[in-house]
């Protein structure tokens, strides 16, 4: 009995805290998960799903990542004129819910600064702001061609590599996402039982 109640406390609280609605109402967002790290050179995937009983035509959406920066102006497009459309193609089902799911995966360029960023989904000119932290990205000058962890200087390197066991400094995980991390492992734990 412990093992389903575990495991159904802690699918629901993924659940839930993994979609985040808009303040218009017009839909959720699923990734990217609000005040995660994502890297450079990586994919930021962008998902959203439109409400089953809202009407989407007319409804514009452009998905931008902004810098956080104080005084920054940095903005660039993700995809501009989303998919607002409601197909088969896109249907899904949650329980006795319809929605439609939209994703586009943008790969974050080499070029963007470390730090923080939001993901702004604009509906009709209403934007939703998803903030992240953006990573750089991994040196290929770290792994010599003898194998080993390198730095510019030749020295091993100590600094941010997953292979000496530090992580890098930019990742402050907030109360929540440790909690669910916890509940994860946990619901991990009892399901191997």
């Amino acid at each position: 009995m412990k093992f389903s109640v575990a495991t159904i406390i802690a699918a629901t609280i993924a659940a839930v805290s993994a979609q985040v609605t808009a303040p218009t109402g017009v839909f959720n967002v699923s990734s990217p998960t609000p005040n995660s790290p994502y890297v450079a050179q990586q994919i930021l995937p962008c998902t959203y799903q439109l409400f089953q009983d809202v009407d989407t035509t007319g409804i514009t959406m452009n998905i931008n990542l902004v810098s956080a920066a104080a005084g920054s102006n940095v903005s660039l497009p993700i995809s501009t004129n989303s998919d607002m459309s409601k197909s088969s193609n896109s249907a899904k089902q949650n329980g006795n819910t319809t929605y439609y799911e939209h994703s586009v995966n943008y790969m974050i360029p080499t070029t963007v600064a470390p730090g923080d960023y939001k993901v702004s989904f604009v509906a009709n000119n209403a934007p939703f702001d998803i903030p992240i932290t953006i990573l750089p990205a991994a040196s290929s000058s770290l792994i010599s061609k003898s194998g080993s962890a390198t730095g510019s200087s030749g020295a091993a390197s100590t600094g941010g590599s997953i292979f000496t066991g530090s992580a890098p400094s930019r990742v402050n995980l907030d109360l929540t996402t440790k909690t669910l991390v916890a509940l994860t492992a946990v619901a991990g734990v009892a399901l191997a039982l």
